[in-house]
């Protein structure tokens, strides 16, 4: 039985960081976000699916990290959530998907005393999610409406082409000759569902040791592989 040949050496997975992110419309979005942070306030981040929302969340996070500042990280839709929750201090909090925790009474009553020892520490506070705060606990409503909103755009055509272009730098790629308008007549509109379709073409790019072309894209996309 022949077996699928390997290749000489896989890229390491696209690390998610302010550097590489498509702001596009959002560039002062992104300017507010960072301030507030600074500030030591709140925001509550929300956007359409697959907008960008955990690509900046984490790369903020890198950011603050990188300059020796306490962080932590909480995904809500994460087993074990609700434990980190009741990590120790820090300069910055990052919770994602903050919806998913809703309709989990323990869960959310961790979140609502997060955020009161988060307050009285000032801590800067990052959440994510849809921006509803479907929520049981009334105080933890008001408590999250506390939080500067900011909503993110999706890209518009400019913004998607430097996306791709981004990502043929990010995932090491050889982009086939067409690739770019192939993707922007075919291809997904959601900065997030372009990242993912990338991360399988450059695997299997690889492993066959071909450059990214239309009929390996157009490919992926009917089958999703």
């Amino acid at each position: 039985m022949n077996m699928p040949q390997l290749p000489l050496s896989l890229t390491p997975p696209r690390r998610k960081r302010l550097d590489n992110f498509v702001a596009g419309a959002n560039g002062p979005l992104v300017s507010s976000l960072r301030h507030g942070l600074e500030e030591r306030g709140w925001v509550l981040l929300s956007g359409p699916e697959g907008s960008g929302k955990s690509h900046l969340a984490l790369g903020l996070l890198a950011e603050w990290s990188a300059g020796q500042r306490r962080a932590c990280y909480v995904p809500c839709r994460e087993r074990g959530a609700a434990e980190l929750l009741e990590s120790g201090d820090a300069e910055l909090a990052v919770v994602e998907d903050i919806e998913a925790l809703a309709g989990r009474s323990n869960a959310e009553l961790g979140l609502f005393n997060a955020l009161n020892r988060w307050r009285a520490a000032r801590t800067a506070v990052l959440m994510t999610g849809s921006g509803a705060t479907p929520f049981d606990l009334p105080d933890l409503v008001s408590r999250v409406s506390q939080a500067a909103r900011l909503t993110l755009k999706p890209l518009d055509d400019e913004g998607l082409s430097r996306l791709i272009g981004q990502l043929i730098a990010d995932f090491h790629v050889v982009p086939g000759r067409g690739l770019v308008e192939y993707l922007m007549r075919h291809g997904p509109r959601s900065a997030g569902s372009l990242a993912e379709l990338f991360e399988r073409i450059s695997r299997r790019a690889q492993a066959e040791r071909r450059v990214v072309s239309v009929p390996l894209v157009r490919d992926a996309l009917k089958n999703g592989a």
